[in-house]
């Protein structure tokens, strides 16, 4: 009986326990976690990064992420990449194959080892991703983020360099997968601003989608419009409102490097993430196969890619632009077995068609949308489009100013061209940028629409004009337009404030017992110059490279830092194009027999003439 008695009182110690807990989590949940509870002059944020930019980790089955040699977790984004299980299933084929000079499975075993690396990213016939792939969450604001989640957050948006009147407390970092199900992440990002306003006790936010973060807020508009009662303020950064010609290039096969003249001269050398060095390199060394083995093992590789991972992303069909969506879901989705994806892809489609509309409703509403727009720096070069129109390096400009009026990269709008003042009503205004290559006129957002010069896509949180602006924006309401404040105009110039910060950091660490007293006061001059640049929103074209050239000079000519010699392309280039111009695109075992065909070739003429 006492043994019982004790068994139903641990029993109902054990009930109230998990009760107690229960009801804590429950109390937690609802509890305003700000300072300030709901009485402050401030909104709170919501960040919606870009593509790549939020941790998602690969998992085994129970869930638990892999942690690499480092003792980090392993990352899903943009693939996982097994080196060992690339050069046990690629060495083989490639040995035989250059020795033989056929294609000895070495195209199947490229394609298998490009789709090993991204098949973790494979979503099913429901669009739904891989249960081995998870993403970190962060249901609560930067002022709870542990240093770690911190870290990543300031790796992709330094809110640690550029500090905010914005409390901590009010600043979230919403992420997600960047291959994951559209639809889904719709409807994750309206359950997280509810739970921000829950949270913070404020019953608007404001939200700043970047990048690829665009179309996720935008699908958010159409599938969820009741959302614009939650909005204080948007401010998008450079957002693919209507995707990016890259990935419509790709879904309609146009792929630049499966030319294979392309590819063997001028895809390597226009590809700015190459110097000049490297990619004549490249080209030379891929001569050491026949380019038909070459060529089928990129053709096979992209294919796999396309078909088996990207086509089953409904966030990559929402960055094909509308114009491409049609022939491309046509080509893909028409298929029973696609038939649900088509069905998602079909809705973010007309989510595409409607997004002006659904801006104008929030202005219509008199909830401020601002945007950064990045321009007049060519597309990358992969896809067949690439230098048809302007672009910030990875997303075309009309998608990201929602329709501005541009000359293409390195050429001016017509002469004589007047703007055209779709937009904007008011005949004072100038929106046609100083070097005559935007009429902003034309894109939705007027007059609240900031754009930045030859500024690379990728590079963008290296910009601190964007940054101080963001920053700005997010805290308080004083600029409603391109006219509000000085320190941010219309029009700028875009820069990388890593090419003066580097060489500053090594100019203040200077040992100054070894200079002389010219030196030093030269150098300290180069300092408070590059400092004071730094400082500044507004630049000269060309004065952030001109400054890091003086201090680099300095650091060189005092021995604090030896400069780099960069490698002259000359020598390699003559080659490439002599290759070119000779051979082709075909491999070095070819050259022998395009030789002797063209001395029988020439002999024969030479013999025909005399007869």
């Amino acid at each position: 009986m006492k043994k019982q008695l004790k068994r139903a009182i641990s029993f109902a110690v054990c009930l109230i326990m998990v009760l107690s807990v229960c009801c804590v989590g429950v109390s937690a949940a609802d509890t305003k976690r700000t300072s300030c509870g709901d009485d402050c002059p401030f909104y709170p944020t919501i960040i919606i990064p870009g593509l790549g930019q939020s941790s998602v980790v690969v998992t085994n089955d129970n869930g638990e992420p892999l942690i690499n040699k480092d003792g980090e977790k392993v990352s899903a984004f943009p693939a996982y990449v097994q080196v060992n299980k690339i050069i046990r299933r690629v060495l083989l084929p490639a040995v035989f194959s250059l020795f033989s000079q056929h294609d000895l499975g070495l195209s199947g075993a490229v394609a298998d080892a490009i789709y090993d690396a991204f098949s973790i990213n494979a979503c099913d016939l429901n669009a739904q991703t891989s249960k081995n792939v998870k993403t970190e969450f962060y249901p609560y604001s930067l002022a709870e983020c542990s240093e770690s989640e911190l870290d990543v957050i300031n790796h992709h948006i330094p809110f640690n360099k550029y500090p905010t009147d914005l409390p901590n407390d009010h600043i979230y970092y919403f992420t997600y997968n960047s291959f994951g199900n559209h639809i889904d992440l719709v409807d994750q990002l309206y359950d997280y601003i509810q739970m921000v306003k829950a949270q913070t006790g404020h019953d608007k936010v404001t939200i700043v989608p970047i990048s690829q973060g665009g179309s996720i807020a935008s699908a958010m508009f159409e599938y969820h419009p009741e959302v614009i009662d939650d909005l204080h303020k948007v401010l998008f950064i450079v957002p693919a409102l209507d995707g990016s010609t890259i990935i419509g290039d790709v879904f309609n096969d146009r792929v630049n490097f499966l030319d294979s003249d392309y590819l063997y001269h001028g895809f390597l050398e226009e590809l700015t993430l190459l110097d000049e060095h490297t990619a004549a390199l490249i080209e030379i060394l891929l001569r050491i196969l026949p380019d038909e083995i070459i060529m089928s093992s990129l053709e096979k590789g992209v294919k796999r890619l396309v078909e088996e991972v990207l086509i089953r992303s409904t966030s990559m069909w929402a960055l094909c632009p509308s114009g491409d969506y049609p022939s491309a879901a046509e080509k893909y989705l028409s298929s029973p077995e696609m038939a649900e994806i088509r069905r998602q892809t079909d809705r973010y489609y007309q989510a595409q068609l409607h997004a002006k509309d659904n801006i104008q409703k929030m202005l219509d509403a008199d909830i401020p949308v601002l945007e950064v727009v990045e321009y007049d720096y060519p597309m990358i070069n992969v896809g067949k489009t690439w230098n048809t129109q302007n672009a910030d390096f990875i997303i075309h400009v009309k998608s990201t100013s929602i329709g501005a009026e541009l000359a293409n990269c390195g050429e001016t709008l017509p002469e004589g061209y007047a703007q055209k003042n779709t937009y904007c009503n008011d005949p004072s205004h100038n929106h046609i940028s100083p070097d005559r290559v935007v009429d902003a006129s034309t894109g939705l957002l007027a007059d609240t629409a900031f754009y930045f010069d030859n500024q690379r896509h990728d590079l963008t949180q290296h910009n601190n004009a964007i940054l101080m602006l963001a920053m700005e924006v997010i805290a308080h309401d004083d600029i409603k337009d391109v006219y509000s404040d000085p320190r941010f105009p219309q029009f700028n110039v875009g820069r990388d404030v890593r090419v003066i910060e580097v060489p500053l950091e090594a100019a203040k660490q200077a040992k100054r017992s070894s200079l002389s007293e010219s030196e030093a006061e030269e150098l300290d001059a180069a300092i408070a110059e590059a400092e004071e640049l730094l400082k500044k929103t507004v630049v000269a074209q060309g004065e952030y490279d001109a400054c890091a050239q003086k201090l680099n000079s300095i650091l060189d000519k005092t021995g604090i830092k030896k400069a780099e010699k960069e490698k002259d392309p000359t020598t390699l280039q003559k080659i490439s194009n002599l290759l070119y111009d000779k051979f082709g695109s075909n491999g070095f075992s070819e050259i022998p027999k395009l030789f002797i065909k063209k001395l029988f070739n020439d002999l024969f003429n030479s013999l025909t003439i005399k007869i």
